[in-house]
């Protein structure tokens, strides 16, 4: 009885404990850690290289006088052809952006550009006198001043201006006359503009922008003076119209490599 009486003893001991091996449930799988995704906000700080390219062309100055002594050259036809040409170069620029999305900055470019505008004068008598400006370079040095919207970048822009021209004028022959020629080369004035550009990658932008272009007075004339039995007379051929500055337009595309 009493070997019994322990068996039943140990037995009941034992249960307890293999139950709980068996009824106790596995822990739980620890839950997945959530990641928040990194977002990466455009800046238009930092320095930047590129290159533009596009088209200029010109105001129609329809304008001129011939002022002359003589009759017999009086009042003739003007012609006025402005001519649209290529315009491309290189810029250096850098920007700032505040914490409000204003971008402020500063843009230094040089350009070749081939535009031209050629003024004709025919008198009476058939006499014609011609003259051409001839734009070889252009540079400006500009501010900038713009909003960003996240990656697109709208902006206006203005400053100095600056070219290389070429000014020609020619007289035809006219007896008893010995012409003078002159012409003042307009090479420093202002841009002014706007522009878009939108950062296509965190460091590469694309944009396009407007300038219109005023390199100031830029009068042209030719006098003649008498000879012989014309002593005394002196005729002027002056180009003049209601615009007698040398101005015209660009409008170009631009890219842009970003050191931010």
């Amino acid at each position: 009885m009493k070997r019994l009486a322990l068996l039943l003893a140990t037995a009941a001991l034992s249960t307890p404990a293999m139950a709980a091996d068996v009824l106790v449930p596995e822990p739980p799988a620890p839950a997945p850690v959530a990641y928040e995704p990194i977002s990466e906000t455009t800046t238009w700080t930092g320095l930047n290289l590129g290159v533009q390219a596009g088209v200029a062309f010109g105001n129609s100055d329809n304008g001129a006088n011939f002022n002359t002594s003589n009759p017999v050259l009086g009042s003739g036809v003007f012609d006025d052809d402005d001519n649209a040409g290529f315009i491309g170069g290189g810029h250096i620029g850098y920007d700032y952006q505040f914490q409000n999305n204003v971008v402020v900055g500063a843009v230094a470019d040089i350009n070749y550009i081939d535009a031209e505008t050629n003024r004709s004068y025919t008198t009476p008598g058939g006499a014609e006198f011609n003259s051409n400006s001839d734009i070889n370079y252009l540079g400006t040095v500009r501010g900038r001043l713009g909003y960003a919207f996240d990656s697109v970048l709208v902006y206006g822009s203005g400053g100095l201006a600056y070219a290389g021209v070429d000014n020609d004028i020619s007289a035809p022959n006219i007896a008893n006359y010995d012409f003078d020629n002159n012409g003042d080369d307009a090479d420093i004035g202002y841009s002014v503009g706007a522009g878009v550009d939108v950062m296509a990658t965190q460091n590469l932008s694309f944009g396009v922008e407007y300038l219109y272009t005023n390199l100031g007075s830029n009068e042209q004339s030719v006098t003649g003076t008498g000879t012989g039995p014309n002593a005394g007379q002196t005729i002027k051929y002056t180009t003049d119209s209601s615009n007698e500055d040398l101005d015209f337009h660009t409008v170009w595309a631009k890219a842009s490599y970003h050191f931010n």
